[in-house]
């Protein structure tokens, strides 16, 4: 038989079992917040050939992270505060193969508060709308512009998925990433966000559901 003793023992070492599986399955739930957090240093391709990499620094007087991509000798770089989730801006720098200088930004986009911002929590089949203010400027002149009205401002979010590719030939399984949808008036867009990385897997369809475009990371700069 038993003693009482063991039995308590047994029953405190089962209970802290408990309490650390439970513990851990609630560590290990995905977070949609954590699918836009960008960490600066990484650097990848993406199948359309574009390099991509994220760096930490200054916009328009605030800490952000800025995403640079560079497409055929194009460079342009978006920008976001250090949750990744609140856009700050965008630059787009000169064309030098139609005479451009390809070290100066000809386009800025410069975003006001209220920002455009990702909320911090979203559940399976939510939708959510980004709205804000802006500043465009280029060398002729500056505009004022509405978030919602340039670029498609309603999303829905489809749920978190694994999703695999193949960087440098080698399969490898992206955990928990994000995947958006929105729907403008002549094309709708799905896009996959890796913690991270940031956008890892775009499609893009017209509104007849025929595909325009795609593109998804291909290529991992080890570090």
């Amino acid at each position: 038989m038993h003693s009482s003793k063991s039995f308590v023992f047994k029953a405190i070492v089962g209970a802290a079992f408990a309490a650390a599986a439970s513990g851990s399955a609630l560590a290990a739930a995905p977070s949609f917040a954590d699918c836009f957090r960008l960490k600066p240093g990484v650097a990848y391709t993406l199948s359309d050939r574009s390099k991509v990499r994220i760096v930490k620094g200054q916009f328009a007087g605030k800490a952000a992270i800025g995403v640079v991509s560079i497409d055929e000798g194009v460079k342009s770089v978006k920008y976001f505060d250090e949750t990744g989730r609140q856009r700050l801006g965008s630059e787009q720098y000169g064309i030098a193969g139609l005479g451009g200088d390809a070290s100066k930004v000809v386009i800025k986009e410069i975003f006001a508060a209220p920002f455009p911002e990702v909320p911090a929590d979203a559940r399976p089949g939510g939708t959510f709308k980004l709205t804000g203010k802006g500043t465009r400027t280029t060398k002729e002149a500056s505009e004022a512009f509405d978030f919602g009205r340039r670029y498609q401002s309603e999303h829905v979010f489809v749920g978190f998925e694994n999703l695999e590719l193949k960087p440098n030939y080698n399969p490898r399984t992206f955990e928990n990433v994000c995947h958006l949808s929105s729907r403008g008036s002549d094309n709708s867009v799905d896009s996959w966000y890796a913690p991270e990385y940031g956008v890892i897997k775009m499609q893009v369809k017209t509104s007849k559901g025929e595909p325009l475009f795609s593109y998804e990371l291909d290529g991992l700069e080890e570090r």
